[in-house]
């Protein structure tokens, strides 16, 4: 788009014939704002002179239009009928025009020469007020002075000055070229501007003169700025700012911290430099709690698996009051920082909890990094807990490798079957809950750690301590909240609601769904006692759902648990009949020796016949 800007109605004319010739449609526009309206666009603008400094801050090129000596000579030819009343021309204009023309007559030397012949003077229209509108001078203007706002009593005594055919004409060749280059350049700057508006970084650019070429939506809300600040002088918005002393040395400046509105932020400031003159500054700035998050996003990219927790407490199925009262003190335990230890059997869910009391903590942004602390043997375990150092023994990695406790800056670290920790590491373990520094295997810096522990175990810890398997000092360390994990016995009512929600999430890795379980199954599954728990529970629903080739989950699918269940029940009488049998026999044996092997009266004193006593004395073997 070429765009004439405040020409009035000749030139007007005259420019858009030229620019139609050159396969160009004019936009005519008569203020700056209809002339942002259009700034996607891009955009060569053609204007007077005495209106170019209105279109400065615009970032596109901007063509003036002047008049020279020769077009006020043209015009003067023109009046020669009432030269000989006239003393002196008087040429009224901006003091850009008057300036260029000055320069023209002193270099041409023409004053005097005949074309003409009196002397000249040069006013701007501000000074046009002072002199007397019935002397005996003729004044000149730019034709497009008369857009301007002036006394009536001076039309009649003007005569308007137009650019030759010629220069307007070199002057629409210009504008066309320029249109090619320019739609390059809006294109790139346009890139750009995405490319800056896109960033979480607030960025500024100045030019040399300190005025703001370029800002994001970060920076003016990080900065307070109004949305119209392009042009304007970074200092009228930061008084003192930072970025006047980069222009003046030309030199970068990193890592910068400062507090504005309340806000704690990290800046770089760089010089532009181009042919080794400083013509303009940027600024990057982030707040510090951006870093912090960028920090943790890193370190879990860092670690693909374990780092992200996937289970809240509102995911724990469960309506008993056991299982209520365990996920209400979880809930509280969240809100907290304070170091948690949660015990139970075996397949109770210890992880789960973990991970809802972690989501549900300020800490849910920061990693969730678990660790079977039984799993990996002694020397590994130190390694993979702490990290270690390039070379630090055979096999180490190139460069070293982060520990689970650098992993889980910010987060949580899960300390899974932690009563099975050997007590080297345990006594390792301490010395980092306590300085929060951890110092890697065969490494001598020491790295700061913000982590939250939360350990788990279906030991008894009193007992282990008793028995110097475990530290006390650790213990008092890791139990400053205790959360106990009810079996799945105990909670019996709850199987039903933990059966569809185990259906549920198989369903949706098998193609073949099941839609409806048989009563027969709750029944069959409350009546046993779960030594293994939910992992036990879920175990048998999985072999069910694999079995069954209906879509209702029955018995029919469940006969091996039935003979499970059977099994465990003979097994389990026959230990009966055997604890009698031993309890029959210790009390004969200490008849007999109350009695002194008297076999009437120890009879008598078990209320059995002699005759019986023999025959037990003999199966036992008395």
């Amino acid at each position: 788009m070429i765009a004439l800007y405040k020409f009035n109605k000749p030139l007007e004319v005259q420019l858009s014939f030229l620019l139609r010739e050159y396969g160009h449609e004019p936009a005519l526009f008569y203020s700056v704002k209809s002339l942002l309206d259009q700034m996607m666009k891009p955009m060569v603008v053609i204007t007077p002179i005495v209106w170019a400094k209105e279109l400065e801050s615009l970032p596109i090129p901007v063509l003036s239009v002047s008049i020279h000596l020769a077009d006020l000579e043209r015009e003067i030819v023109l009046c020669s009928g009432c030269r000989d009343a006239i003393r002196k021309a008087v040429i009224v204009a901006s003091a850009e025009e008057i300036k260029r023309l000055k320069e023209e007559f002193r270099i041409s030397g023409k004053v005097g020469e005949g074309i003409i012949p009196y002397s000249l003077d040069f006013l701007t229209q501000d000074q046009l007020v002072k002199l007397d509108s019935d002397s005996h001078e003729m004044y000149f203007m730019p034709a497009w002075g008369k857009m301007l706002s002036w006394d009536q009593k001076w039309e009649k005594k003007f005569h308007l000055v137009s650019p030759s055919l010629s220069y307007l004409f070199s002057v629409v060749q210009q504008a066309c070229s320029l249109l090619t280059f320019t739609e390059k350049a809006i294109r790139e700057r346009y890139q750009l501007e995405a490319i800056v508006h896109s960033s979480h970084d607030g960025v500024i650019a100045v030019d040399k003169q300190g005025n703001i070429t370029l800002v994001n939506h970060h920076a003016k809300k990080m900065l307070g700025l109004p949305e119209e600040v392009l042009g304007q002088k970074i200092t009228d918005f930061i008084p003192h700012s930072d970025m006047v002393r980069v222009l003046r040395t030309g030199k970068k400046e990193l890592g910068d911290l400062a507090v504005l509105q309340d806000k704690h932020i990290v800046i770089n400031r760089f010089p532009v430099i181009i042919n080794g003159t400083v013509v303009g500054a940027v600024s990057n700035f982030k707040q510090i709690t951006d870093i912090q998050k960028m920090e943790m996003k890193l370190r879990k990219m860092l670690h693909e698996s374990g780092l992200e927790a996937r289970y809240r407490i509102s995911d724990i199925v469960g309506s008993s009051q056991e299982i209520q009262f365990a996920k209400e003190q979880a809930v509280l335990f969240a809100e907290t920082e304070a170091t948690v230890l949660i015990t139970g059997e075996s397949g109770t869910g210890k992880e789960m909890f973990a991970q809802g009391i972690h989501l549900a903590s300020a800490r849910s942004l920061g990693p969730f990094v678990a660790v079977n602390c039984a799993a990996l043997p002694e020397s590994l375990l130190e390694s993979e807990l702490f990290g270690y150092e390039e070379g630090s023994f055979t096999g180490a990695r190139k460069g070293g490798k982060a520990g689970l406790f650098e992993l889980a800056h910010g987060g949580t670290l899960f300390l899974d079957e932690i009563g099975e920790m050997p007590l080297r590491i345990q006594a390792i373990l301490l010395r980092v809950l306590q300085e929060k520094k951890v110092r890697r295997v065969g490494g001598e810096r020491v790295i700061p750690v913000d982590v939250r522990i939360i350990a788990a175990t279906n030991r008894d810890l009193k007992e282990e301590i008793e028995q110097q398997r475990f530290r006390s000092d650790l213990y008092y360390r890791i139990n400053v909240l205790t959360l106990d994990l009810p079996p799945l016995r105990e909670r019996i009512g709850d199987i039903p609601d933990l059966v569809r929600s185990i259906v549920s999430q198989l369903n949706e890795q098998r193609e073949k769904k099941i839609d409806k379980i048989s009563t027969d199954i709750f029944s069959l599954l409350m009546d046993y006692h779960w030594p293994g728990n939910i992992r036990e529970l879920r175990n048998v629903i999985e072999r069910m759902v694999l079995l069954e080739k209906g879509s209702e989950l029955t018995m029919r699918s469940a006969a091996f648990f039935v003979q499970k269940i059977q099994k465990n029940r003979l097994h389990s009488i026959r230990e009966n009949e055997l604890s009698l049998k031993t309890v029959e026999m210790e009390l004969i044996r200490r008849a007999l020796e109350k009695y002194q092997n008297n076999k009437t009266k120890a009879a008598q004193s078990l209320g059995m016949d002699r005759s019986t006593l023999w025959r037990k004395i003999k199966e036992y073997n008395l």
